[in-house]
């Protein structure tokens, strides 16, 4: 072929062959430029099935136009020859890169996100690769990736499909598990594959490791791999988090667009970029407290332990605490402190217990920086329940030392704030939070009852007065819409900042309950005041978003909503919220991809919460909404 003229293309040399093609560079005599044209071997071509295959290719290639993915010029057919006239590119493949050893993870990471944004477009346009590999990733001279060969490539709109289902497409190595096990693939398939590439790139290594391909296909679909972090000790292990999501075996648990894993990417590079910050920062999850008492009714007090030392570190400028409503879903959890860690983000874990028994106290803690698997500092406290107060300073004071984290002379005040000093309202005011968070109309006035127990025994007591006015207010926007409450959840709230100017519930309250009365212009400063003292305030954001989606504002109602489920994934009146802002706006995929997602969560959420009434009815509204209209009525009636 060397020399010879097809068409108006000179044949210069060889690239390469796979499956379905032999590739040359060649000269493009009428444009008078390179190009890489890829020939139907002529055994597949004389087979009309696999022809049809190879043009199906040109023609789903041809549709997409980006930087990163590499251009298809023409389909041509000489004589009994069909060729793809496609980008020369002056480069190496990156497995050859990889071949060396393992990239710098700077480098990974932004070779990484340029496939991410070439695999977006594909995907958008609804053509799936299907053989992503080191190989069949491109390195310019000038650092830009391109992603070639859509050879396997099917539309995944198409009525029919050309390639013969059962069949397993793709290199081995990467395969899926949906592959591996002759299933269908879809674009979470193509997810998988790059995340075996940028596992790959990090550590030099793939995987999954075996000497034939049926045992390769069974560790893929049954073998869980190492960390990259555990083969490669310079990858950061927030990294680890975003690869081991891209290699899920069940594809509803992946990162379900390369647009998310895009996200992923991102947020990991501004991680490492901002490295100032990183050192000085701390992040750190404080999980559930075990409750190894002899009643079981006393979880409420370890729950509530763990939440004020998250209010206590969350005040402090350099430290990222992880929000209650995120680190409360890892209550009774088996999961062990590494995997928690990762899927947290952060480096440092807080886990305790306490056993509380008549006035008898004891509370033990450990504090594990994860990333290097060493237990950091570990203390068991024993007194009374007046004694709680010295026990958390304490605590939040040795967290601070540990970390050695600088405090200002503000946060050495705040740390050693005490929202009150008598135990037995403490004990109240917790107990109070507790129901309040179960969302019952019972419950809801329950905790009202609780908290006004509470401020009897301490009538300063700004935390209870504010868990009175979101109860006040809770209780009208969910359960009786009577103009009693907001303005008794307007009082709570204010008397609570007459006492402690700095509660962001207290604001968070407070703006609920402005909104319900219909007067935005307070209900905005009020949230925005809220978020400004506790940036994980989930119940100001949707507040505001609410405030936002009634002025027509969707687009910044949409990123509220979503921040709110980023803090509290199970509060549902914020997917509900979003759902409403979708379709007004008129974006039926994302208002579907939404409904799908509302459809898997419930289920999980009602659990959790099964006399939850109101999840009830809304859960059956969205299987309506979805057209699946008997189990929608069986949701109605556990409702009613």
């Amino acid at each position: 072929m060397i020399g010879k003229i097809i068409a108006h293309y000179r044949i210069l040399d060889k690239l390469g062959e796979g499956g379905m093609g032999v590739v040359y560079r060649a000269e493009d005599t009428k444009l008078k430029r390179e190009v890489a044209i890829k020939f139907l071997p002529p055994q597949v071509a004389a087979d009309s099935h696999e022809r049809k295959r190879f043009e199906i290719e040109a023609q789903a290639a041809a549709a997409l136009n980006h930087p990163n993915i590499a251009t298809i010029h023409a389909i041509e057919h000489v004589d009994d020859q069909t060729f793809i006239v496609m980008e020369y590119i002056d480069g190496q493949e990156l497995k050859e890169k990889i071949q060396v050893g393992p990239l710098p993870f700077n480098d990974a990471l932004d070779f990484a996100m340029q496939i991410a944004k070439g695999l977006e477009v594909a995907h958008n346009k609804g053509i799936v690769h299907r053989d992503i590999k080191a190989t069949n990733i491109m390195l310019t001279q000038d650092g830009r990736v391109k992603v070639m060969d859509f050879g396997l490539a099917k539309l995944s709109s198409a009525k029919s499909m050309v390639t013969k289902e059962g069949t397993t497409l793709g290199t081995v190595a990467y395969m899926s598990p949906e592959q591996a096990q002759a299933m269908p693939a879809d674009h979470r398939s193509d997810l998988w594959s790059f995340g075996v590439v940028l596992y790959e790139m990090l550590t030099g290594e793939l995987p999954f490791q075996a000497e034939h391909d049926a045992a390769w296909m069974y560790a893929i679909v049954n073998e869980q791999p190492q960390m990259p972090s555990e083969r490669n000790n310079d990858i950061p292990p927030h990294l680890d988090s975003v690869v081991m999501k891209m290699l899920e075996k069940d594809r509803d648990l992946r990162f379900q667009n390369a647009h998310n894993v895009l996200m992923g990417l991102q947020r990991t590079q501004a991680e490492m970029e901002d490295s100032k910050t990183a050192e000085e920062e701390k992040a750190i999850a404080v999980l559930p407290f075990g409750n190894i008492s002899p009643d079981e009714e006393t979880d409420y007090f370890a729950d509530g332990l763990a939440e004020e030392l998250i209010i206590n570190l969350s005040s402090l400028e350099h430290m990222r605490v992880v929000s209650r409503t995120t680190s409360i879903q890892y209550k009774g959890t088996k999961k062990d402190i590494k995997t928690i860690g990762r899927e947290l983000n952060v480096r440092y874990v807080l886990e305790g217990s306490v056993r509380k028994f008549q006035d008898n106290l004891r509370i033990s803690v450990l504090l594990i920086d994860v990333a290097r698997d060493k237990q950091l500092w570990g203390e068991t406290f024993k007194g009374k329940l007046a004694d709680v107060f010295d026990i958390q300073e304490q605590v939040s004071k040795q967290i601070v030392d540990a970390l050695m984290v600088k405090l200002t002379p503000k946060e050495k005040v705040v740390l050693t704030k005490r929202p009150t000093l008598n135990a037995e309202a403490f004990d109240h005011y917790l107990k109070g939070r507790d129901f309040l968070y179960r969302l019952t109309k019972n419950n809801v006035q329950f905790a009202i009852q609780l908290f006004e127990k509470a401020i009897e025994l301490d009538p300063r007591y700004a935390a209870a007065y504010a868990g009175l006015g979101e109860a006040y207010a809770t209780l009208h926007q969910y359960f009786e819409a009577q103009e009693i409450w907001l303005d008794k959840a307007i009082e709570a709230s204010l008397k609570a900042l007459m006492y402690d100017s700095t509660l962001s519930e207290a604001y968070a309250a407070l703006g609920l309950a402005y909104f319900d009365k219909k007067e935005v212009d307070e209900a905005v400063t009020a949230t925005k005041k809220a978020i400004e003292l506790d940036s994980n305030n989930f119940i100001a954001y949707w507040i505001l978003g609410r405030i936002y989606h009634t002025a027509d504002r969707d687009r910044e109602a949409i990123d509220l909503f979503r921040k709110v489920l980023e803090i509290n994934p199970d509060f549902y009146s914020a997917v509900n919220d979003l759902l409403m802002a979708y379709e007004r706006l008129g974006e039926k995929e994302k208002h579907a991809e939404t409904l799908q997602a509302i459809l898997q969560s419930f289920p999980r959420y009602l659990l959790k919460n099964p006399d939850d009434a109101r999840a009830h009815m809304y859960y059956g509204i969205h299987l309506a909404t979805a057209g699946q209209n008997e189990k929608a009525k069986v949701e109605g009636e556990k409702a009613l």
